[in-house]
């Protein structure tokens, strides 16, 4: 059987029946379809090694149907199915917006090939058609100024996925005209000979399509408009599935297509995610809205993925690649508790402006507190053991750009801590004028659906932060087939 066409097209036919059924009826059906697609997702990681597909396709160009799910693959399947679980799960008990089931569903799909394709066509096809669903959750709903956040969010990545294309098109090209043995697989495109300074050129190609998937400071003026804009299960799909597929290609394309290309620019690289974990911690902490600082959060986790990933020691790969899961689940909770509490008390973060929330949704400001120490870092919770190996791997080789660094790690507990204070300490205050416009302002805590969907993300955050060696150990193999690619050890004494 063709277990994973099967998982991945299994949410595209989700799709298509919420798409036939009326009212909210879509909610538990794509609650149930998002559920299978999770326990298939489990079932496969623990099969992985026999489920490989590749059927000829376009044998003029070496193109196959071709999937494959190895360590990160797994991880990163297990996340977006999760995730998109959850964020279906929140709309239970809601009266409106019943066009998330569909458009949530085919995003996953179309997120799963790209993290299974085994062929730079198929991931190039499936990276692009993220965009499609993306863009029409985002611009469905939310505040005023949704349209233009969408439409930012389209530019942005048609002119990724348009880079992107052009470093496909010459790795076809040289792939042909070398009459190169093997397909467009990854790793037969390991062994694609190039020339010192094409292959120089075409990691920048790459890197730059996906830097602004991550994004990486200066490609990121999307996200936080569109994370402030749309509504919060279309802001967490956007972070939780979309912003991983940035590292990911990273690794299959800069670092196992074009190796020599990555570790001549690493330095720069480095210097670029340092940039984007300081600045996504500063601007989080200037921020004056709630939404705004869970978009710079992302922004600055980013970086210390990218940081990780280019440090090219086991620790700092390891670290990157685990925490690309480890932050879908805990930007899931903050989002999630974000929003929720602007629909409650409005989106302004100046002090004084509004507060104790604490009073009126006592478990709103539990989850909120927890789905922040979360972002911080705090031990036991998913993003610890990532973060530290990314700064211990990456000290083996940049001290001192460690050390920088760590003035984001101490932004984190700054802005985590005054936004739960301006927010929920403090003598309650209901002002409406800054709530988003689907409702009236809600003067109660969160509903039972709402703790089921949240508490699944802040267990999801905990077992990860709890027992870190699953999911190391799981992506550990790809962790060796890019040090090898990349013909990088880790420094003497280090890790």
């Amino acid at each position: 059987m063709p277990w994973l066409t099967i998982i991945g097209l299994l949410p595209l036919v989700g799709a298509l029946v919420t798409t036939i059924v009326k009212g909210h009826t879509r909610v538990p059906v794509g609650v149930a379809f998002a559920v299978v697609t999770f326990g298939l997702s489990v079932w496969a990681v623990t099969a992985r090694s026999t489920l490989d597909e590749s059927y000829s396709w376009i044998p003029q160009i070496g193109s196959h149907y071709a999937l494959r799910m190895d360590g990160l693959s797994a991880l990163l399947v297990l996340a977006s199915t999760f995730v998109t679980a959850i964020v279906i799960l929140t709309r239970w008990n809601t009266q409106r917006w019943f066009n998330l089931p569909p458009l949530a569903l085919a995003l996953e799909s179309a997120a799963l090939f790209t993290f299974l394709a085994n062929d730079i066509l198929i991931f190039f096809i499936a990276f692009e058609v993220t965009l499609i669903p993306m863009y029409f959750l985002i611009a469905a709903g939310g505040k005023p100024k949704r349209s233009a956040a969408a439409m930012k969010f389209l530019l942005y990545s048609l002119a990724g996925g348009l880079i992107l294309l052009g470093g496909v098109i010459y790795v076809m090209a040289i792939h042909v005209t070398a009459a190169t043995p093997g397909g467009l697989s990854f790793s037969d495109l390991s062994a694609l000979v190039l020339t010192p300074g094409a292959e120089k050129v075409l990691f920048l190609v790459f890197f730059v399509a996906f830097a602004l998937k991550a994004p990486l400071v200066p490609l990121h003026p999307w996200l936080p408009d569109a994370v402030e804009q749309a509504r919060p299960a279309a802001s967490v799909l956007l972070v939780g599935l979309l912003d991983g597929i940035g590292l990911y290609g990273m690794v299959r394309f800069c670092v196992g297509i074009t190796p020599g290309g990555a570790t001549w620019a690493a330095f720069g690289v480095e210097i670029v995610a340092l940039v984007s974990v300081v600045y996504g911690a500063f601007a989080a902490i200037a921020s004056r809205s709630l939404m705004r600082m869970a978009a710079f959060t992302s922004i600055g986790h980013a970086g210390f993925m990218v940081m990780g990933l280019f440090a090219f020691t086991t620790a700092g790969m390891n670290g990157a690649m685990t925490y690309v899961a480890a932050h879908a689940l805990s930007a899931t909770a903050l989002i999630l508790a974000a929003a929720w509490a602007v629909k409650r008390r409005g989106d302004d973060l100046t002090p004084g402006a509004f507060g104790g929330l604490a009073r009126r949704a006592p478990v709103l400001a539990g989850v909120f507190l927890v789905a922040g120490l979360a972002t911080l870092a705090l031990p036991g919770t998913a993003n610890f053991a990532a973060e530290l190996s990314i700064i211990v791997g990456t000290w083996a080789r940049h001290p001192v750009l460690v050390a920088i660094a760590l003035l984001g790690v101490l932004g984190a507990g700054v802005y985590v801590m005054w936004a739960y204070q301006r927010v929920f300490t403090g003598a309650p205050d209901v002002d409406g004028g800054e709530l988003q416009p689907e409702g009236t302002p809600q003067t109660d805590d969160i509903s039972p659906t709402s703790r089921a969907a949240i508490g699944l993300a802040l267990a999801g955050v905990i077992a990860f932060g709890v027992s870190p060696g699953v999911a190391q150990n799981l992506v550990s193999d790809t962790v060796g087939q890019s040090m090898s690619a990349a013909q990088m050890s880790d420094p003497e004494g280090g890790r």
